[in-house]
């Protein structure tokens, strides 16, 4: 006696059924965890373990876990790590605004990955200035920040561009005005009138504005570098940085 078949329509249904079942439940169990990460992490916890286990899972928004781990690496001021974990995140190709806060965030860490405090060489400078450019590219990289500020596509975006520009000129400045301090300090011996001749009244009251001169910009000079100094610091201080893991000197880190 032959067995009755299961027709194939009821298979085929049964299969498609299962599967769309098994998505289902992973797409489930993917917002459970990071919804629950989302809570933690905002009361100070990071619960890090689930969160590398969704990024083996490939499921959908899989730049979610890496955006994640990079925001905790960014909390525990590892910029290193963080750069690697929003890098990956923005390869897989977030959506709209989504795109915006990685690029952000990504720009954020290159820049506070960078010892302004100890920039005591040229090398140090160069490779400051090349990260620092290359955060600027991933800001400008489909519109968020453009050249012409009205063009920009986020405000955030667009004023942590132009604070990585302000840190750009003053990397790139202090060695010419360097350079224009120390001019005047070599030409002044040649500065001093004949030796042959006295010393007129007129010729010290020359003297003296120019003595006047020099030291007016070497004031100038040293202000300028303060100034600049000030500014650097506060890139590599943390101290005034927002409890929400604001960027100090302008921009916003972005957590979800």
């Amino acid at each position: 006696m032959k067995k009755p078949k299961i027709p194939l329509k009821i298979i085929a249904f049964c299969t498609l059924g299962t599967l769309l079942f098994v998505m289902a439940f992973g797409i489930f169990f993917k917002m459970f965890v990071n919804h629950r990460f989302v809570a933690a992490y905002h009361s100070g916890q990071y619960l890090t373990d689930n969160e590398e286990m969704l990024m083996v899972l490939n499921a959908p928004e899989s730049y979610l876990p890496y955006y994640n781990m990079g925001n905790v690496a960014y909390e525990n001021t590892d910029y290193n790590s963080a750069v690697g974990y929003y890098t990956k995140a923005l390869s897989l190709m977030p959506i709209g605004q989504k795109e915006c806060d990685v690029r952000i965030n990504l720009a954020l860490s290159m820049c506070y990955s960078i010892d302004y405090q100890h920039l005591e060489t040229q090398e140090r400078i160069d490779t400051a200035l090349i990260i620092l450019y290359k955060a600027r590219d991933i800001l400008l990289e489909n519109g968020w920040a453009n050249e012409d500020p009205e063009l920009a596509k986020d405000a955030d975006a667009q004023q942590l561009k132009e604070d990585i520009d302000d840190l750009i000129e003053q990397l790139e400045q202090p060695q010419e005005g360097d350079e224009q301090k120390q001019q005047p300090q070599q030409d002044e011996p040649e500065e001093n009138p004949d030796d042959s001749e006295d010393k007129s009244p007129s010729g010290s009251d020359r003297e003296k504005k120019q003595q006047d001169q020099l030291d007016k910009n070497k004031k100038n000079a040293m202000e300028e570098r303060q100034r600049q100094q000030s500014d650097l610091e506060k890139w590599g201080s943390q101290e005034d940085e927002e409890q929400e893991g604001g960027a100090g000197a302008g921009g916003k880190y972005k957590p979800w």
